[in-house]
This record gives structure tokens, C-alpha cells and sequence, in this order.
């Protein structure tokens, strides 16, 4: 059995969390928790430098943080909240694919992007937005089944990548990484002035790219599928424009 650490960027209370948390516990593996005390989605790998952490002890072994998801890997990690070092961190069940670009904002795949940093096996866990309830009970089994293998498979400083359609029946598939191209529209919701109040009024989103050897993540997603990648940690470097500059 493995101890395991959950987080998340849906806030502590998140219907995914909880079905990871029970059907993890369930099957006897240690559970703890360090998630954010509120929702964080879109965070990223943003984390707090000045001020306070507020921790809180909700159940034996469960803390929520005041801060962002990676905030609860940095601080519950640095001083040595838990006894023991998890053997893997999974983060999520995240409420909505973090697919392609989107794995640069989710707060989901930041969570487990920090935890990989520290040398920690990790996972990001992503459920189709609209997928009814019940679908986070069998996405929490889906990672139950597999653990052992997939945690075997992840290198080091490397997290895995999953995202489960509402359609899934138990399939999946490796996967590259496409692109997400957003067309947001802005409006100005207030004209005050020298003060003007800005907002979102709309979101459209696109998805696709090339992703080389394997089928790109939303495509496999669409077929009914989950999608599997292995995502680096760090930036690389672009050969094509080293090579113009050299």
C-alpha cells in the first residue's frame, strides 16, 4: 500500500478530492490531504513569497491551506507537516479537462509539476466538465487500478498528465500534448473614468495541434478515451531559433 498525498486546485471540500480520498482509502492505501481552503483554478505555479500560511487540521491528517495548490505542496513539504514522504502526490480530481495549453494554467497540474520538483512520483487528475457525479467515482477507480503501474512509469522530474471524458468506459491511451487556443472576449462592465471595471464576458476555445508520434490528448479524450502523457517539468530550449541566432 502507498501514502499518498492529494491536493488539488478545486478547494479541499471539491467532490473530486472526496472520491479520490474515499476510494483511495478504501483500497488501504494512507491518505492525507493538503489543498487550498478555497477554489484556485487557473493559479498556475503561482505561490506565496511574504506573509502567513494558515494550515487547518480538518480531519486527522487533512489540512487546507490559505494558499494556492502549489502552496500546499511547498509548505506542507518544507516543514514536515506529514511524518512520512508520500510515495506519490495526485492532484485533483480536477472539474474540467486540463488538456494541451491548459496544462500551463492549471492550478491541478502545478500541484503535481511542485511535488515532481521535490523528487516526489506525481499525477494530475482531470474529469470533463458536465460529467455527472458519479463519473468521479470511477475516475478515482481508474487511478485505483492503475497506480502501481503508472507510478512506475513516471521519470524523474516528470508528472503524468490524465484527463478522463464523461463518456469513459475504461480505455485509454497515450498521448501527446495539443494546443488550446482561447478567443476571449473582453468588456469594459464599468466606465467610471479614470477607473474603468474590465471583465470576461465570454470564452471560446479551439483545440488541436501536432503532437508527433502520439494522438493529441483532446483527440483521444473526444474518442471516449482517457488521455496519458508524461509532462516535463522544465522549460527547453527552441532549436530552430538557437540555430537562426548562431
Amino acid at each position: 500500500m502507498m501514502n499518498i498525498l492529494i491536493s488539488n486546485d478545486d478547494g479541499y471540500m471539491a467532490m473530486g478530492l472526496k472520491a479520490l480520498d474515499t476510494i483511495l482509502s478504501e483500497a488501504g492505501h494512507r491518505i492525507s490531504v493538503a489543498a487550498p481552503d478555497s477554489e484556485q483554478s487557473g493559479k498556475s505555479h503561482s505561490f506565496t513569497i511574504t506573509g502567513r500560511m494558515r494550515a487547518v487540521e480538518y480531519a486527522p491528517g487533512h489540512y487546507h491551506f490559505s494558499g494556492t495548490p502549489v502552496d500546499c505542496i511547498i509548505y506542507s513539504h518544507r516543514c514536515s507537516l506529514f511524518h512520512e514522504m508520500p510515495d506519490i502526490v495526485i492532484s485533483g480530481i480536477n472539474h474540467g479537462y486540463n488538456l494541451s495549453t491548459d496544462i500551463i494554467y492549471s492550478g491541478t497540474c502545478a500541484a503535481a509539476r511542485q511535488a515532481a520538483l521535490y523528487g516526489m512520483k506525481a499525477i494530475a487528475v482531470s474529469l470533463e466538465s458536465g460529467a455527472p457525479s458519479y463519473m468521479f467515482g470511477a475516475a478515482a477507480e481508474f487511478i485505483r487500478d492503475n497506480l502501481p503501474s503508472f507510478a512506475a512509469a513516471i521519470p524523474e522530474y516528470s508528472f503524468m498528465n490524465v484527463n478522463i471524458p464523461a463518456s469513459f468506459k475504461g480505455e485509454w491511451r497515450l498521448s501527446g500534448i495539443g494546443i488550446s487556443s482561447y478567443s476571449d472576449t473582453i468588456i469594459i462592465a464599468e466606465d467610471n473614468g479614470t477607473e474603468k471595471i474590465l471583465a470576461m464576458a465570454d470564452s471560446e476555445i479551439t483545440r488541436g495541434g501536432d503532437a508527433g508520434d502520439y494522438p493529441v490528448d483532446s483527440d483521444v479524450c473526444s474518442s471516449g478515451m482517457a488521455s496519458v502523457s508524461i509532462v516535463k517539468c522544465f522549460p527547453e530550449i527552441d532549436e530552430r531559433g538557437m540555430g537562426l541566432l548562431s
